[in-house]
């Protein structure tokens, strides 16, 4: 009996000796040399779950261990990790970092027995003692001797940006010294980009108070970085935030904040909406996603943990990271916006804009960190030391990024000035004319003697521009004597009838008048339709002796403006200035676009009596430069008889038609505007809705955004 009990004790020790050599085979010893901290392979590492950090020393030698990580709620519950080292190091000093663990705690066997490291969890106590920083502890191990190290690790909440494999179980070992400067280099770096930020965005701020411009948006999104850093990044660990404010939804919250104040500087230091309306869309949509999104994980927060950071069970660590939208998702849109914002300010630099090429270069620096980033990795590998060149490379970018940018609103505000006082130097050089006497009697003015610099009224008044078509054209036939003789005789013939009509011309512009009525939209109207009948007269004539006929379109609007005297004590002149004079001078050029004689504003139609001229509601636009919709009238008396007559036996059925276009009966329009055609081949408007029913049948439509308002990019 007694040998057959020898006998199982020797085959025991024998299974017990293989398992042991097997364990040792899947848990190789890692040999730590010198070079820099070095991360350790996962083939070093083997696993305990189940115990938290509670457990003793004796139990965890004795305890069966496993070469991975099994279930993924141990990330959140705890477990230990074991790993044996060789310290082939100068120093018996070595440090251990682990990625981003929240709760730590270490034992250290070697030949002296064992030493027991105390717990650390982030919520308590101080960020820094003797032997740790954070998470990051200094253990003792013995110069070429072996150690094994028990280490506990806990993650709760579970930080979502990483996995159970090759993320937070990532070690990182090395001396003592190496590694404390590693984790003392992620603080500088923190504090130097939140001090700076800070500095410069009250400097931004103190230029904004002064100077205006686009510093305000400039200032607050240096003020968000500070406050990022100061929340989300390793500076956090030293000030400790409370939860709410630094949580992993608040972490999306405060990007997405950073992307609204950049895309706004952006949109307002290109000054999009003026220079590029359509990319403006494209912002102003970016915008909006981006400030939904920090309305979103703003409210997420308020739920923090939920479910996804504490049960890994039902929601398996993805890499993903936190939020509805992810951070994936939120940072390429921005980077394309980013990288638009470059293009655009080349072609604005292309066009002679100085402030335009520094705004290129500080859109362009955050791009350099894609080529830095991939040299630093062919030269250094995925370590430690790349980590700190491409950390340092990118905060020195984004620093530089923000530099440029103020350099930018500067010189934008210096070009600003610059053509503020070029614009009104060219002013004064054209006020050199006479004051018509009507100038005088709108100022209350008995003589021009007593007509001083700055005298103004706020007046309501018709306003008329007329132009020659193709005068260019014309004018290139004859010599710079007969040019002038040319406009001269022209406006020979259309100053009395404005004249008579109880306006007065407030300026000649070469081939175009400028005329102002400020007793009634009548006469404004009753004088443009005199002005095509005299020039179909004047054309007559033209016929007679060879010369080439003339066109003429005018444009009529009526409403408040400021009239006044504009310059210097010794050469001033009178002027009108609002909104109703540039869209007076729009509808000029839209008969153009129109073929149309006359076209004034709906604001001038509503002033005339009923039954006193012949009009028609011929479209709805939005001139370049405003925002709302004007409907402008064709003045049919302003035609040529025969056209006129025409237009107005077709009247009704053309208003039918405009009728059924905006209510987007397309096909039914376009039938009626070519019957219309087929009556008065040369009705212009009618062969423009003609073109647009078929663009609009053959394209197609979306009947929700569509309104029949014509926007126009022209002037």
């Amino acid at each position: 009996m007694d040998k057959f009990i020898a006998l199982f004790l020797a085959l025991l020790f024998c299974v017990t000796t293989v398992f042991q050599a097997q364990a040792e085979e899947q848990a190789p010893v890692f040999v730590m040399q010198e070079g820099g901290p070095a991360t350790i392979p996962a083939v070093h590492l083997e696993f305990l779950e189940g115990a938290d950090e509670a457990a003793t020393f004796e139990f965890l030698e004795k305890a069966e261990w496993t070469p991975k990580l099994v279930e993924d709620q141990s990330l959140v519950d705890g477990y230990w990790v074991r790993l044996r080292v060789q310290n082939m190091l100068l120093t018996d000093e070595v440090g251990i970092k682990h990625n981003f663990n929240k709760e730590k705690k270490i034992f250290a066997q070697h030949s002296n027995g064992f030493n027991e490291y105390p717990y650390w969890a982030e919520s308590e106590g101080s960020w820094i003692d003797e032997g740790r920083i954070n998470a990051n502890y200094l253990v003792t191990m013995p110069q070429g001797e072996i150690t094994t190290i028990y280490n506990f690790f806990r993650s709760r909440p579970f930080d979502r940006y990483y996995s159970k494999v090759d993320g937070l179980d990532r070690i990182t070992i090395g001396e003592w010294a190496d590694i404390r400067f590693l984790d003392f280099f992620r603080l500088a770096t923190n504090i130097g980009v939140a001090s700076i930020s800070t500095a410069f965005g009250l400097y931004y701020l103190f230029m904004f108070v002064v100077g205006r411009g686009s510093y305000l948006w400039l200032s607050a999104s240096l003020f968000q970085i500070s406050f990022h850093c100061c929340t989300h990044l390793a500076l956090s660990s030293v000030i400790k935030p409370p939860s709410w404010l630094s949580n992993d939804e608040m972490d999306l919250a405060s990007i997405s904040l950073l992307f609204v104040f950049l895309l706004q500087f952006f949109r307002k230091s290109l000054d999009l909406r003026k220079n590029f309306p359509t990319p403006d869309k494209v912002f102003l949509a970016g915008l909006a996603f981006y400030s939904t999104m920090v309305v979103v994980n703003v409210g997420s927060s308020f739920t923090y943990p939920s479910a996804p950071y504490l049960d890994l069970v039902a929601h398996p660590p993805d890499r993903t990271g936190p939020g509805i939208v992810k951070l994936s998702y939120l940072v390429p849109p921005f980077l394309l916006l980013l990288l638009s914002s470059a293009i655009l300010s080349l072609i604005l630099w292309r066009r002679g804009s100085n402030y335009a090429k520094f705004l290129m270069v500080s859109f362009g620096l955050p791009f350099l960190a894609v080529p830095i980033t991939a040299v630093t990795y062919l030269v250094f590998g995925f370590s430690w030391q790349a980590w700190m060149v491409i950390s340092a490379a990118v905060g020195l970018l984004m620093l530089a990024m923000f530099i440029t940018f103020g350099f930018a609103v500067a010189q934008q505000l210096a070009d600003i000035k610059n053509l503020a006082l070029t614009q009104q130097i060219s002013l004064t050089k054209a006020y050199q004319r006479f004051v018509p006497p009507q100038l005088l009697q709108n100022l209350g003015r008995a003589s021009i003697l007593d007509v001083k610099l700055g005298d103004q009224v706020d007046v309501e008044m018709s306003i008329l521009f007329s132009d020659i078509r193709s005068f260019t054209t014309i004018s290139e036939s004859m010599s710079p004597g007969e040019n002038f003789a040319f406009v001269n005789a022209y406006l020979s013939r259309m100053g009395p009838i404005i004249r008579a009509r109880k306006g007065y011309i407030d300026k000649f512009m070469g081939d175009g008048v400028m005329a102002l009525f400020p007793i009634s939209a009548a006469d404004a109207v009753r004088a443009a339709v005199e002005m095509q009948k005299e020039l179909h007269c004047y054309n007559e004539e033209q016929d007679l002796t060879g010369a080439p006929r003339i066109n003429v379109g005018i444009g009529i609007n009526t409403g408040r403006m400021m009239l006044g005297t504009l310059g210097e004590a010794d050469r001033m002149e009178g002027s009108v200035i609002s909104d109703a004079v540039n869209l007076a001078s729009r509808l000029e050029g839209l008969t153009k676009r129109y073929a149309s004689k006359v076209i004034i504003s709906e604001q001038t139609y509503r002033h005339l009596d009923k039954g006193k001229f012949d009009c028609r509601l011929i479209d709805s636009v939005v001139v370049k430069g405003k925002d709302r919709p004007v409907r402008i009238f064709e003045v049919i008396d302003g035609e040529p008889p025969e056209v006129a007559r025409l237009k107005r036996a077709t009247l009704e059925k053309f208003n039918e038609a405009v009728s059924l276009y905006k209510g987007q009966k397309f096909a039914e329009a376009r039938d009626l505007f070519k019957a219309i055609l087929s009556e008065s081949e040369h009705d212009n408007v009618a062969k423009l809705y003609v073109e647009r029913c078929e663009t609009l049948l053959e394209g197609g439509w979306n009947p929700e955004t569509w309104d029949g308002v014509e926007r126009l990019e022209t002037k």
